[in-house]
C-alpha cells in the first residue's frame, strides 16, 4: 500500500539564472518575463503549501540554489534537478521523493498559476486510495500540468516527444501498457507559454475573483505592468 504521506513537487527554472518565459518575448521584456516567472513560482508554492504539508521545489540550473532561496525563503525543501530530458528529470525527482519516505507524489510546474486547488487535492486523494494509481492533468496544448503516482512505476515517460502536442497522448499510451493501473484524468487546464495564453490569463484574472485569490502575486504583477501590453484593463 502507498505510504500515504503525500508530497507535492514543483518543477521550476530559477528566474534570473535560467532563461524563463522566452516565448512571451514578443510582448514582454526580459525583466518582465523574469518577474512574471517569480510570481508564477510564488503563487504555486502558496497553493501547494495550502494543500499539502510536504512541498519540494525541484529547480534548475543547479547553480541557482541561492537565487531560489532569495525568492521562496528558507522554509521549503529544495532539490536540484538532474541532467537529461524532462522525463529523465521527473523520474529522478520521483525516486528522491520516495527515498525520503513520501508517497503518493504529485509533480506539477509553475506555468498554470490559476490552477484550481481542488485539481491537485483530488489527485492526492485518489492516489491515497489506489495503490497502483496514476493521475494526469491535461493542458490545452497537448501536454499536462500535473502527473501523480502512488508508487514508483517504470515506462511512463518512455519515448515521449517532449515540448510537443503529443506529450499527453504518448504518456497515456505508456500508462495503458502497465498492467493493473488505476488512472484518473483530471479536468483540462492551460499553461501560460505563448502571448495568447498570457492574454487569456489576464482576462481570467480580470473576470474571476477566485482566480485572483489563487494567483495573488500574478494578479499584482498585471496591475503593475498592464500599461506595457494590456489587452484588457485591470483594476486594483
Amino acid at each position: 500500500m502507498p505510504s500515504k504521506i503525500p508530497a507535492i513537487i514543483l518543477m521550476t527554472k530559477v528566474p534570473d539564472v535560467a532563461e524563463v518565459k522566452t516565448r512571451l518575448r514578443p510582448i514582454l521584456s526580459h525583466d518582465q518575463c523574469s518577474s512574471l516567472a517569480k510570481c508564477f513560482l510564488l503563487d504555486m508554492v502558496a497553493k501547494a503549501e495550502h494543500i499539502c504539508g510536504n512541498v519540494i521545489v525541484a529547480f534548475s540550473p543547479k547553480s541557482g540554489r541561492q537565487q531560489l532561496r532569495d525568492i521562496i525563503g528558507e522554509g521549503l525543501q529544495i532539490v536540484p534537478q538532474e541532467e537529461g530530458d524532462l522525463g529523465e528529470r521527473l523520474v529522478a525527482v520521483i525516486d528522491k521523493a520516495f527515498a525520503l519516505g513520501f508517497g503518493p507524489v504529485i509533480m506539477t510546474g509553475t506555468d498554470s498559476p490559476t490552477l484550481p486547488y481542488e485539481y491537485i487535492a483530488n489527485a492526492i486523494e485518489y492516489l491515497q486510495i489506489h495503490e497502483n494509481g496514476i493521475t494526469l492533468g491535461p493542458t490545452d496544448d497537448g501536454g499536462y500540468y500535473l502527473i501523480g503516482v502512488s508508487k514508483k512505476l517504470d515506462g511512463i515517460f518512455q519515448d515521449v516527444t517532449w515540448s510537443s502536442d503529443k506529450v499527453f497522448a504518448q504518456t497515456i499510451s505508456n500508462i495503458k501498457k502497465i498492467e493493473g493501473i488505476d488512472l484518473l484524468t483530471l479536468p483540462q487546464w492551460y499553461d501560460v507559454d505563448e502571448p495568447d495564453d498570457l492574454i487569456r490569463l489576464q482576462a481570467e484574472l480580470r473576470k474571476d475573483i477566485l482566480a485572483r485569490n489563487r494567483a495573488g502575486e500574478t494578479y499584482r504583477w498585471f496591475i503593475e505592468y498592464q500599461d506595457g501590453f494590456a489587452a484588457v484593463p485591470l483594476t486594483s
